[in-house]
């Protein structure tokens, strides 16, 4: 079965804002990028997706649990970037067999086995989106995947969102660039005035 996402009449009320206003979407496989200005509510339209924050009102309904790479890496930065994939894997309920294939393909082989927190940002980056693959996730939410990446990491990231498109993963990318990913994907949305428009 093929991995869905659905949002239905959601509205998320943050310190007393409506940060996003009956919002209807449904997710299917491929690749749909989403934009807007900062505080428009992209990162907060994601959170919803994944369940990470809570709905004023309104459903939400996924096929599988998502996979949020945001801003924060969400790492353990006292561990390994391999013990980092391991943990995360294990507390998902996913065998760890993947983890050094993963590392490898986001070029992450011979920093493996450093702590996180003598990781550069790019390389810490990686090691969050490389989370993506070791676990399998069918559902991926990207929060600006590009940021703090050098050219090779950009390259790696557009690489990946080309293979997780054709294994037929929903892929939801929020960033304000990067206008060439348009072409590759199923649809554009914009967060404007707390809603969601088609581009």
């Amino acid at each position: 079965m093929e991995p869905s996402a659905a949002l239905r009449g959601v509205t998320v009320v943050l310190d007393d804002r409506a940060i996003l206003r009956g919002i209807d979407l449904d997710l299917g496989p491929g690749l749909t990028i989403l934009r807007g200005a900062n505080g428009s509510g992209k990162t907060t339209l994601l959170r919803a997706v994944a369940g990470l924050t809570p709905l004023s009102r309104g459903t939400r309904a996924t096929s599988e649990p998502p996979l949020l790479v945001s801003h924060r890496t969400a790492l353990l930065r006292a561990l390994t970037a391999r013990e980092n994939l391991a943990f995360f894997t294990t507390y998902r309920g996913i065998a760890a067999a993947h983890v050094d294939q993963a590392l490898a393909r986001w070029g992450l082989a011979a920093d493996a086995d450093r702590p996180l927190e003598r990781l550069s940002a790019g390389q810490r980056r990686r090691a969050a989106l490389a989370r993506l693959d070791a676990e399998d996730a069918r559902i991926a939410l990207l929060d600006e995947p590009f940021s703090e990446l050098d050219a090779e990491g950009t390259q790696l990231v557009a690489e990946a969102l080309a293979r997780w498109t054709a294994e037929r993963r929903i892929v939801l990318v929020a960033t304000h660039g990067h206008s060439e990913l348009d072409r590759a994907a199923a649809r554009v949305l914009a967060v404007v005035d707390a809603s969601v428009r088609q581009q």
